[in-house]
């Protein structure tokens, strides 16, 4: 109970009394709904900050088959002859033709180089000359031609002993379609000492394919 005295001479004062109520006499329900709330919001804010799944995708792929290069060359016999028939009763200046193909079985154009080496009594005695014919040569009555275009690879020049004539056959394109069509023409020495009368030799020929790298292979 507020109490107020006034004085008569004084202009009336209307007092208002507010009343307060302390949290302890808040009634119940009240605070059980605050703290729902407080809960809710809580609850809430654990929610939003936890840990979401997470989807990935990937994807592979493979290259095709990956493979080297090779490389390989045949001699073969041309022109219906046969490189390793003999020869008989050799004079000086005689001479006779050996015909060559030479077959890239690589798997691209290579750079060949050859040899021939002559050996036994004969060698420095016999004198080479390697040419190569477009197409294939020929051989009528004897002599043999060449139709299309010819290129000379080595020689004339002789093979000593233990040292062989180099023949520059250039790039040949792989498969049988651009072997290389050489005639091989080997002379005896006009000047063939009498002390060779009867004597013995053999002739070898070999190739070597050269293939360098270093190209773009991006196209496959």
């Amino acid at each position: 109970m507020i109490t107020t005295t006034q004085n008569p001479a004084e202009p009336a004062i209307d007092v208002v009394v507010h009343r307060f109520v302390s949290e302890e006499q808040e009634p119940r329900p009240r605070r059980r709904r605050i703290a729902a709330l407080a809960l809710a919001a809580g609850g809430a804010t654990l929610v939003s900050a936890g840990a979401f799944s997470s989807w990935d995708a990937t994807a592979n792929v493979t290259s095709g088959t990956l493979s080297a290069g090779t490389g390989s060359a045949q001699l073969l016999d041309a022109n219906g002859g046969i490189f390793t028939t003999g020869v008989s009763n050799l004079l000086p200046a005689d001479w006779f033709y050996r015909y060559v193909d030479v077959q890239n079985d690589g798997s691209q154009a290579s750079n060949f180089t050859g040899t021939v080496t002559v050996t036994g009594d004969l060698a420095g005695q016999l004198a080479v000359e390697a040419t190569s014919c477009s197409v294939a040569w020929t051989t009528v009555a004897g002599v043999s031609t060449c139709t299309g275009t010819t290129k000379p690879l080595a020689g004339p020049a002789t093979p000593a002993a233990g040292v062989p004539v180099a023949v520059n056959h250039g790039s040949i394109g792989s498969g049988a379609a651009n072997a290389q069509h050489v005639r091989y023409m080997f002379t005896f020495s006009s000047g063939a000492p009498a002390t060779l009368k009867g004597k013995t030799g053999s002739i070898a020929i070999g190739v070597t394919g050269t293939v360098v790298g270093g190209t773009d292979r991006t196209a496959g």
